[in-house]
């Protein structure tokens, strides 16, 4: 926000128009949580996690390369592409990797306090990158922080094909006990 507010003439009219992009993000968002299911079935939860944090390394990557604030606005936008992609993908490889009374709780627990300690870890780092590097530098060396982590990713994330076929072989068994009369 500091930086983008920095784009225009006062730091009022930038404001202004933060929020403004902060409210437009929002309904895209909404939006793209109607689409993202559909997205996320067709191409399967490993590849929604990997296109959702390619869209990111994108994001944080052109957010250092662009210039002028409809530039860095269409960047920060790409965040209601990533977000709702994200979150399904999440969902449904969690389902399908674990057990589903499980899966909740690993999101809860799991996503959601990492994400927070690690956005507590790296910001005074962020802070540190902008004062001393200045903003387009802090935000390559993160997006490419963010392209390693997608490659891991790619390889240490189990397939959805293995996921499904263990969970039908373990249907199967549970199908063919005996049953009590």
């Amino acid at each position: 926000p500091v930086f983008f507010s920095s784009q225009f003439a006062s730091l009022q009219q930038g404001n202004e128009m933060y929020g403004y992009l902060n409210s437009l993000q929002v309904f895209l968002e909404a939006g793209g949580m109607f689409v993202a299911p559909f997205l996320v079935n067709k191409i399967g939860a490993k590849n929604g996690l990997l296109l959702a944090s390619s869209v990111m390394a994108a994001r944080i990557i052109g957010s250092g390369l662009v210039e002028g604030p409809i530039m860095i606005s269409c960047m920060k936008l790409l965040h209601a592409v990533e977000l709702p992609i994200l979150l399904i993908s999440i969902f449904k490889y969690n389902s399908q990797h674990f057990d589903k009374r499980l899966s909740s709780t690993l999101y809860l627990v799991g996503f959601q306090c990492v994400s927070s300690i690690v956005a507590t870890l790296l910001s005074p780092l962020a802070g540190y990158g902008y004062d001393h590097y200045g903003f387009a530098p802090t935000y390559m060396v993160m997006g490419c922080m963010v392209v390693g982590t997608t490659l891991l990713s790619a390889v240490l994330l189990r397939a959805d094909s293995k996921a499904l076929a263990q969970h039908d072989m373990t249907d199967l068994d549970s199908n063919n006990k005996a049953q009590p009369i």
